[in-house]
């Protein structure tokens, strides 16, 4: 499995769940198995998105951002991502 994270940074946390949950259809669509998000600030949040593999991830990814920053007044402040190597669930 794959892990992608992002930073955001939003105008309102309202923003950011609202976004969030018309986001996850979107997010599931592509392949996704699962999308987390965890707010790290004030009006910042990260989000967790794991994939079954790399590829199905970098084919998605890009298109999914773009999609959440046309949706409100957000901006990705940082991006990650990388092999999963424990999950607890």
């Amino acid at each position: 499995m794959f892990a992608t994270f992002t930073d955001w940074e939003f105008a309102d946390m309202d923003a950011m769940v609202s976004t969030g949950n018309a986001m996850w259809p979107k997010v599931q669509a592509a392949g996704a198995l699962s999308f987390k998000a965890t707010a790290t600030g004030k009006n910042t949040a990260r989000t967790m998105i794991v994939w079954p593999d790399a590829a199905t991830a970098h084919a998605a990814i890009e298109g999914l951002r773009a999609a959440a920053m046309a949706m409100t007044d957000t901006k990705a402040t940082a991006t990650t991502a990388g092999d999963l190597m424990l999950d607890f669930s």
